[in-house]
């Protein structure tokens, strides 16, 4: 496969930006729904629907981008390396899902690892287009939703996570349950905006120049 650098094309409007940003707002207003429901703020977490919406997710992800290969002309390589960095995270979110709930171990590390060693190796194949797409990403439509996951999960959800930061906010109304339900649904938060930053990528990258 020739390594010749793809250019995007794409048009814009803020009509379309704007009815994007409504659903992508309503979806994740949607999908913490269940965290709101009265009286019953553990039921979701407690049966693990929240773990296997995390799970279901990020295969979405994952399925988006290896479908999108085909479409993508010389950024081939990058959604093959973006397909399997998701299939990376939904391994370590089934390991929870089956240790914690099917008392299943799973050998997450070495899959993982193996999973990731293919990226890398296909990075280094393709150096020059992976190069380009990294220093150009800001460009893409999904750097954004990605970015903000990244951010739910190693800032927010290790602050929000933690029972210090719940016992010194509620007090004498703190429950153990609180910071694990929290830290359970921005995963779940952080998870659909990986999702909606695997169609974003999968469409940036699928408009280019049809001389690409």
């Amino acid at each position: 496969m020739s390594d010749e650098l793809p250019r995007i094309h794409r048009t814009s409007s803020w009509k379309t930006a704007l009815l994007k940003t409504g659903l992508v707002a309503g979806g994740a207003v949607a999908i913490l729904l269940p965290a709101w429901l009265p009286n019953q703020p553990s039921a979701p977490l407690s049966s693990g629907t929240v773990e296997f919406l995390q799970a279901l997710l990020l295969a979405a992800a994952a399925a988006v981008m290896f479908g999108a290969q085909s479409h993508t002309g010389g950024y081939r390589p990058v959604a093959r390396i973006l397909g399997l960095c998701a299939v990376a995270a939904l391994i370590g979110e089934l390991e929870d899902f089956l240790s914690q709930f099917l008392g299943i171990r799973f050998p997450e590390v070495q899959v993982i690892a193996v999973v990731l060693l293919v990226a890398l190796v296909t990075a280094l194949r393709h150096k020059r287009i992976v190069v380009h797409f990294f220093s150009t990403v800001g460009r893409h439509a999904g750097s954004g939703f990605v970015a903000a996951a990244l951010l739910i999960i190693y800032v927010f959800n290790r602050v929000m996570g933690r029972p210090q930061f719940w016992q010194a906010t509620l007090g004498d109304a703190y429950t153990p349950e609180v910071p694990e339900i929290c830290s359970a649904y921005l995963e779940l938060l952080a998870c659909y905006l990986i999702f909606v930053g695997s169609l974003g990528f999968a469409i940036s990258l699928t408009r280019r120049d049809p001389e690409n």
